[in-house]
């Protein structure tokens, strides 16, 4: 048996009170040695749990009822184990969990202990797996953490998992599963919460560590990007069963089941037409002819000031909704001990200026950290910028300056602007009905009477996809795709002037994603809404935006229509972007030697003429027609020559 593993036949089901749930059903598939399996489904399709069954980590109300996975391990010749029939708690499951089949789980900081340093962590790992001593183990750790590229490995033994970003911390998981030099490497979404460029650093490293070790990978995710550059061989699952299997190659150019057929048109990429549509599995057509209250300007009984729909009053696509210039917000930092600590000013958002017409959506990109978050906050005056202006179109139609105005005086202008956020889950009262969720923001405006709100909501649901008999549901109750809608009805319960959407489809699967972007481009056109809309997904950005402006250390380097910017980047950074993008493309396969660490997004280290430092801070200059690069004018023009 050259396999590395060998599943067949694979059924698991939950043993509730009173029901049994089929969760896996005949699932069989093999991995070879060295070889790269990529688990491919939407969530709930029973991916975790094939990967928990395979490390002996299934709940206790689980059961493997049939079937078999028989692990071979390369140390072991002509042994093979079946880990269906072992005792999970015992000896023999303990000795291959961890020490020949290691797990990458999918959340990072919820996988590492907060409690324990990065090198206690991995040191426990080694020696639970090898009788090695403290010293030993120490210094495993430590040649792991450089291997898995950490800047200072001596250091950060001492560090703790909150201390770290996301990409450092994900790499402490990778150098935690990696230490025992295992035989099988399973990698459970490894890069769902990443930004573009972590994502791409993080492949490359399970890539180079798989050369390096010579093991196998079971890669479970539902990005077929991923899947395009990592995979040798793809297994689609869908509702328990796999409906698809083979080389990545040939699934890609001809895959045959209408399941894994729509998965590939629900990927946006970047060469889609003006008029182009992703294809969801299932699609949501908002129903915009039944908003008769929606659309009125008040309520059932005439009492009580209702906002204007934005539908009966189209402007010209030139009038500017929201104005921001020169925006500056820094924080302080302290760094040091307790007995000696030196404050340092960090700028979130330095020298921002950013314009939205009504009915368009501006998109805004860049990674963790780069103050994307902190320009929204701004903007909705959740918190105060130490400079700059930030203009907005109030009800009265002319630009007011929010950022001298205090609580008061802002109450007017807070229902004009509303958000939606990335956790759909975390955004939602857990202890409040639909029916409430979307009333609150009505009740606290005090917009409307009873009767109007029970119209609006009941016109919001049906706007948004969701059966009006789900409004006495709570939101656990709900997949993630049907709680981001959710969220979208209750931020256009105020009928607003302008939407801010941060990174609202980075937590669902690419056929949900693809139903909230359809969504929202349709509620766009129908109601004439305006969008700022913030994400690390270029493609997402693309797909959606009308103009897109690239942020990075705070400042925004490029902006351009969303037909220009990326198919004629001009800043090294956006570049470097869409470098590391992962296409669902055979044709277009990532680069990694492009890729470098940590360089691409210090401005320092940027060519001149757009280099940022001490000496050098260029101003944004004109490229081309709506096209503009932050850079040093004179060099600047040089190169454009």
């Amino acid at each position: 048996m050259t396999d590395i593993l060998r599943i067949r036949d694979l059924k698991v089901e939950f043993v509730l009170p009173h029901m049994r749930v089929k969760a896996v059903e005949n699932v069989s598939f093999r991995i070879g040695a060295q070889e790269t399996v990529a688990l491919v489904g939407e969530s709930g399709s029973g991916k975790t749990t094939i990967s928990q069954a395979i490390m002996g980590l299934l709940p206790k109300s689980a059961q493997i009822t049939n079937g078999s996975i028989v692990f071979a391990d390369p140390k072991k010749p002509g042994t093979r184990v079946d880990i269906a029939m072992l005792d999970r708690s015992g000896a023999e499951m303990r000795s291959i969990r961890g020490g020949r089949i290691s797990m990458i789980f999918q959340e990072p900081m919820s996988s590492l202990s907060p409690l324990h340093t990065i090198g206690d962590q991995i040191c426990e790992a080694v020696r639970l797996h090898r009788k090695v001593g403290t010293g030993e183990a120490k210094e495993l750790a430590r040649e792991m953490l450089e291997l898995v590229g950490f800047p200072n490995p001596k250091r950060s033994l001492k560090t703790y998992p909150f201390e770290l970003s996301g990409g450092l911390r994900q790499r402490a998981m990778i150098a935690m599963a990696m230490v025992c030099r295992p035989a099988l490497l399973v990698a459970d979404e490894p890069t769902t919460a990443l930004d573009v460029t972590i994502q791409a650093q993080t492949l490359r490293l399970i890539k180079d560590m798989q050369s390096e070790l010579q093991m196998s990978v079971l890669l479970i995710t539902h990005d077929l990007g991923v899947v395009a550059n990592m995979a040798d061989r793809m297994v689609v699952v869908y509702d328990g069963r796999v409906v698809e299997s083979g080389l990545t190659h040939d699934v890609f150019v001809n895959p045959g089941h209408l399941y894994t057929q729509s998965l590939l048109s629900a990927v946006p990429h970047f060469d889609m037409g003006p008029d182009e549509r992703l294809r969801p599995l299932r699609e949501i057509k908002p129903k915009v002819d039944s908003l008769l209250t929606f659309c009125g300007d008040k309520d059932s009984s005439g009492e009580g000031d209702v906002p204007p729909s934005l539908a009966l009053h189209p402007a010209m696509a030139s009038e500017p909704v929201l104005a921001v210039r020169h925006l500056y917000k820094s924080f302080a930092v302290r760094k040091g001990n307790w007995f000696k600590a030196e404050e340092q000013e960090i700028a979130a958002v330095a020298d921002v200026s950013l314009t939205i017409n009504r009915g368009e959506c501006v998109g805004l990109v860049g990674e963790s950290g780069c103050g994307k978050t902190t320009l929204s906050k701004l903007i909705m005056r959740a918190m105060a910028p130490d400079s700059g202006s930030i203009l907005f179109r109030g009800e009265s139609g002319q630009m007011t300056e929010l950022t001298g105005l205090n609580e008061d005086q802002l109450n007017p202008y807070r229902k004009r602007i509303q958000f939606v956020f990335q956790d759909p889950f975390g955004s939602l009262n857990p202890r409040m009905t639909v029916q409430d969720i979307i009333t609150e923001p009505m009740i606290i405006h005090g917009i409307g009477d009873t009767s109007y709100r029970k119209k609006m909501v009941l016109e919001l649901m049906e706007l948004v996809g969701l059966d009006p008999r789900f409004l006495n549901r709570y939101p656990h109750s709900f997949s993630g795709g049907q709680r981001q809608r959710i969220g979208i009805a209750r931020a256009l319960s105020l009928k607003p002037d302008l939407l801010i959407f941060d990174e609202p489809t980075s937590a669902l699967d690419v056929s949900v994603q693809a139903q909230i972007l359809n969504l929202l481009k349709d509620l766009q056109r129908e109601l004439k809404l305006t969008y700022m809309f913030i994400s690390h997904n270029l493609a997402v950005v693309d797909y959606i935006a009308d103009r897109i402006a690239v942020m990075c250390a705070g400042r925004i380097v490029e902006s351009a229509p969303r037909e220009q910017l990326f198919r004629n980047p001009v800043h090294p950074y956006t570049q470097a972007l869409l470098n590391a993008v992962p296409f669902a493309d055979l044709d277009h396969l990532l680069d990694f030697t492009k890729i470098v660490d940590g360089k691409a997004s210090d401005p320092r280290r940027w060519p001149a003429p757009f280099t940022i430092d001490a000496q050098s801070d260029p101003r944004m200059v004109q490229f081309a027609e709506d096209h503009f690069v932050r850079a040093a004018r004179a060099d600047y023009q040089e190169i454009a020559i």
